[in-house]
C-alpha cells in the first residue's frame, strides 16, 4: 500500500451541504478523491442554522457519500460559513525591535495583540490577516521576518462573528462525528477568493462576490492585501420564495420553474410570424412565453436588489481606486445565463465568472463550476492551517497513484460584456 496526505472541507450552505475531500499537489492544485451533496431542508436560513437535527443529518450524509467515494472516512475538517453578523476591522499594532532581527515570534506577538484589541471573547474571533508591515520609517512590508529594526508595524485586518451563530454551527459539526479545531471555521467568500484569485489579481485590485442560496459575500483585495469583507443576507433563495409568491406555488415548484427558464440562454418574447399571412403563434405558447418573461423579471429584480446593496459596499471600501481585474462572481447564482452583462451594468466595472476548475484534477467534472468556488478554497485553508501531525492520510492499492499535474494556466481575463440593447431585448 502506499500513503497520500488528504485534507476535507465541509461547505454549509444555505440549501445544501457540500464535503469535499482533496489531494494537495504540486503547482498549488488539489486532486478531488470524494464530493458529496446534501440538501439542508431549511435546516440553515440565510448562513444560519435554525434546525441542529436537519443540519446534523444533511453533514452526516454528505460526509458519507464523500468518505465513500475517497475510499477513506473523514474525521478532521474545516468548515464554510457565512451567517450572522460578519464584522471586519483594521487594527495598527506597534511593537519594539531594539534593533535585532524580526522573528516569527514577533509576528505571533503582533497578531495576537490585534486580536485582544477588538475587545471581544476569542470565540467569535475567525480570521486575523496582517495587510501590510512597516519597519522603522519603510512601509510597503510583505514578509518582515529577518529584516532589522528598532520597531515593527503592522495593519492587521480582524474578521469576528456571532458567538451563537459560531458555537452552532462548531456544535453542530460535533454532533455529525466530526472534529473541528480552533482556525477551522473559515468565511466562505475568504475561500472562494483563494480559490478563483491569483497574485496578480489580488495586486492590481479585484473583489470577489459569492453569490450562495442565503447570502452574499463580498471580499475586496488591493495593492496584493484584503481591503474588506462584507456579508448580505439575502441570495438565490430569496429569488425562489418571490417566485413562489407571484405565481403562486410552493418554494420547490418555483426553484424547479427557475431552473428551467434559466437553464439555457434565450429569449423569453414570444417568437414574431415572419410574413402577413404566417399564422400566429399558439394561445398556449404565448401563454409560455409570458411566464418566461415573468420569471425573469421577478428573478431579475432581487437580482439587482443584491448587487446594489454590493455595489454599495464596495464604493465605500474602495474609496474610488481603480480595480484592474473588476469583479469575479461565484456561487450557484454566477451560473445564469448572461448575468456577466446584467453585473457589468451594476457595477460599472469590468465582471466575470470566476471557476475553480483551474486548480483541480480529479473529479473535475463534479467540481469545477463557480458554485464549487468556497468548498475548494476551504481545502487550501486546510493545507496552510492544519499541522503534519494533523492531516489525516489515505491508503492506496499498490500501483495506484496520483494523476499526473497539467500545466498550470493563468485565469483567463474577464470576457467582453453584451451590449445593453441585447440585454433588454432577452429580458423584454
Amino acid at each position: 500500500m502506499s500513503d497520500q496526505q488528504i485534507f476535507a472541507a465541509i461547505d454549509l450552505g444555505s440549501t445544501k451541504v457540500c464535503a469535499l475531500v482533496g489531494q494537495a499537489l504540486e503547482e498549488d492544485r488539489f486532486e478531488i478523491v470524494g464530493i458529496g451533496t446534501a440538501s439542508t431542508h431549511h435546516g440553515i436560513r440565510n448562513g444560519t442554522i435554525v434546525d441542529v437535527q436537519q443540519t446534523v443529518a444533511a453533514i452526516r450524509k454528505a460526509v458519507e457519500i464523500a468518505g465513500r467515494k475517497a475510499s477513506h472516512p473523514l474525521t478532521h475538517v474545516v468548515v464554510g460559513f457565512a451567517g450572522g453578523e460578519i464584522e471586519g476591522q483594521d487594527q495598527r499594532v506597534m511593537i519594539a525591535l531594539k534593533d535585532r532581527e524580526v522573528q516569527e515570534s514577533d509576528i505571533d506577538r503582533i497578531l495576537q495583540e490585534a486580536r485582544t484589541m477588538m475587545g471581544c471573547a476569542p470565540s467569535e474571533l475567525l480570521h486575523t490577516i496582517p495587510k501590510g508591515y512597516r519597519i522603522d520609517e519603510q512601509g510597503g512590508i510583505l514578509n518582515p521576518i529577518g529584516m532589522v529594526g528598532a520597531r515593527l508595524e503592522a495593519q492587521v485586518h480582524v474578521i469576528r462573528g456571532s458567538d451563537m451563530v459560531l458555537a452552532n454551527l462548531k456544535r453542530s459539526v460535533e454532533r455529525a462525528g466530526l472534529t473541528v479545531r480552533e482556525g477551522d471555521l473559515v468565511l466562505q467568500p475568504l475561500a472562494s477568493a483563494r480559490a478563483v484569485l491569483t497574485e496578480d489579481d489580488k495586486e492590481l485590485g479585484v473583489c470577489v462576490v459569492d453569490i450562495g442560496g442565503g447570502t452574499t459575500g463580498m471580499v475586496l483585495y488591493q495593492n496584493g492585501a484584503l481591503s474588506g469583507v462584507r456579508v448580505v443576507p439575502l441570495g438565490g433563495a430569496a429569488m425562489t420564495k418571490d417566485l413562489a409568491a407571484v405565481l403562486r406555488i410552493s418554494q420547490a415548484d418555483a426553484e424547479r420553474v427557475k431552473r428551467e427558464v434559466f437553464a439555457t440562454p434565450g429569449h423569453s418574447e414570444p417568437p414574431a410570424p415572419e410574413e402577413e399571412d404566417a399564422p400566429a403563434p399558439s394561445e398556449e405558447a404565448m401563454s409560455a412565453a409570458g411566464r418566461r418573461v415573468q420569471v425573469r423579471e421577478v428573478v431579475e429584480a432581487r437580482l439587482e436588489e443584491i448587487l446594489r446593496k454590493v455595489k454599495s459596499d464596495l464604493d465605500r471600501l474602495r474609496q474610488g481606486a481603480f480595480l484592474a481585474r473588476g469583479v469575479v462572481l461565484t456561487g450557484g447564482v454566477a451560473k445564469m445565463p448572461n448575468i456577466v452583462s446584467f453585473a457589468e451594468k451594476i457595477f460599472e466595472m469590468p465582471v466575470s465568472v470566476g471557476h475553480p476548475g483551474e486548480r483541480v484534477q480529479g473529479l473535475v467534472d463534479q467540481t469545477s463550476g463557480p458554485e464549487f468556488a468556497s468548498a475548494v478554497g476551504l481545502l487550501y485553508f486546510a493545507r496552510d492551517q492544519w499541522s503534519p501531525a494533523e492531516v489525516p492520510v489515505r491508503e492506496l492499492p499498490i500501483g495506484e497513484t496520483a494523476s499526473p499535474v497539467p500545466v498550470k494556466k493563468e485565469r483567463e481575463g474577464p470576457p467582453a460584456g453584451v451590449r445593453l440593447w441585447n440585454w433588454l431585448r432577452e429580458i423584454i
